[in-house]
């Protein structure tokens, strides 16, 4: 586990861990019990320096009528809160931020910025809702314990596989399979005539589901898909509009294209994600654009100077 969450630690332990993991129904139930207990004492630790502030702030009337058994108690019921907030099973970024997490299945899961998910697993199957962003998944194989993840009305099922899930305003979902098999369907409902039929997915393939279109399948270059993991985001002949778009997931700093002829300008190459800065720099040095800023906004526009290089065809 110290291993596993170690940030220097590269592929090959990762691989020990995975062939250690498929060795034996044993030695999944024992990593499946020392990641409760991992996740457990971090949070335990957290609450328990909350519950001894609370204490000290009110000592002058209150430390000395807490017996010892009292503080025990409060102690317990802060490991109690410690429990119920994991098995809640939130994991989240915030703008800008990644984690890696592995699951107590030894399924690894990997969240982009501005990402939330919701884990929630029984006896019947592990069950992921991404409520938000873009999350990796690389699945721990367990046939008889079937991987889900729900997206708004749709759900993937997955077995032994990788593949990246991403939801928000601009791809209401986008479902890009790395490695292996998944399906993705419409969640059923009560007023459903006739339930619809999964979609499957081969590897390199990707489903886009718009609520303003139908359904799309694409194969994408998986280098850009995944560039995010190593905090890159990569264009290639990219309206310079979607750009800016993609761009802004990862910063605070809002980069907006007013001007429908210089939003079409198309660009290509790799930035760092985050690094506004450095993307309008570039931008506006190759399109002979001008950049105007007003605190967290940048607005680009055509140069008074020069006008707007012809749209590539």
């Amino acid at each position: 586990m110290a291993r596993l969450r170690d940030e220097q630690s590269g592929p090959d332990v990762e691989a020990q861990f995975r062939g250690w993991l498929d060795e034996s129904e044993v030695h999944r139930r024992a990593f499946a019990r020392m990641t409760q207990v991992w996740e457990d004492t971090g949070n335990i630790r957290m609450r328990a320096r909350d519950a001894i502030s609370a204490v000290r702030e009110h000592r002058s009337s209150r430390f000395n009528r807490l017996a010892p058994p009292a503080l025990a108690a409060t102690l317990i019921l802060a490991a109690a809160g410690a429990l119920l907030y994991w098995r809640d099973g939130a994991l989240e970024t915030g703008i800008g931020q990644e984690k890696a997490r592995t699951l107590r299945d030894g399924t690894r899961v990997v969240l982009n910025t501005d990402t939330r998910i919701e884990v929630k697993y029984d006896e019947h199957e592990r069950r992921v809702r991404l409520i938000r962003g873009e999350a990796w998944f690389e699945v721990s194989k367990h046939p008889t314990w079937p991987f889900i993840v729900s997206v708004g009305d749709r759900e993937i099922r997955a077995l032994g596989t990788s593949f990246i899930v991403r939801h928000d305003n601009v791809q209401d979902l986008a479902v890009t399979l790395v490695d292996g098999r998944i399906s993705v369907a419409p969640i059923a409902t009560d007023d459903a005539a006739l339930p619809l039929a999964p979609q499957f997915l081969a590897p390199g393939e990707r489903l886009v589901v718009s609520r303003h279109q139908a359904p799309t399948m694409d194969r994408p270059e998986l280098s850009r898909i995944t560039a995010w993991e190593r905090g890159r985001v990569e264009f290639e002949e990219t309206p310079l509009k979607e750009a800016t778009i993609e761009m802004n997931r990862y910063s605070r700093i809002h980069v907006t294209v007013p001007d429908a002829e210089v939003a079409q300008l198309r660009i290509g190459g790799v930035f760092r994600a985050g690094d506004s800065d450095e993307f309008v720099r570039i931008v506006t040095a190759a399109l002979g654009l001008r950049a105007d800023r007003n605190g967290h906004d940048i607005v680009l526009s055509q140069s008074a100077t020069q006008p707007v290089p012809p749209t590539p065809r």
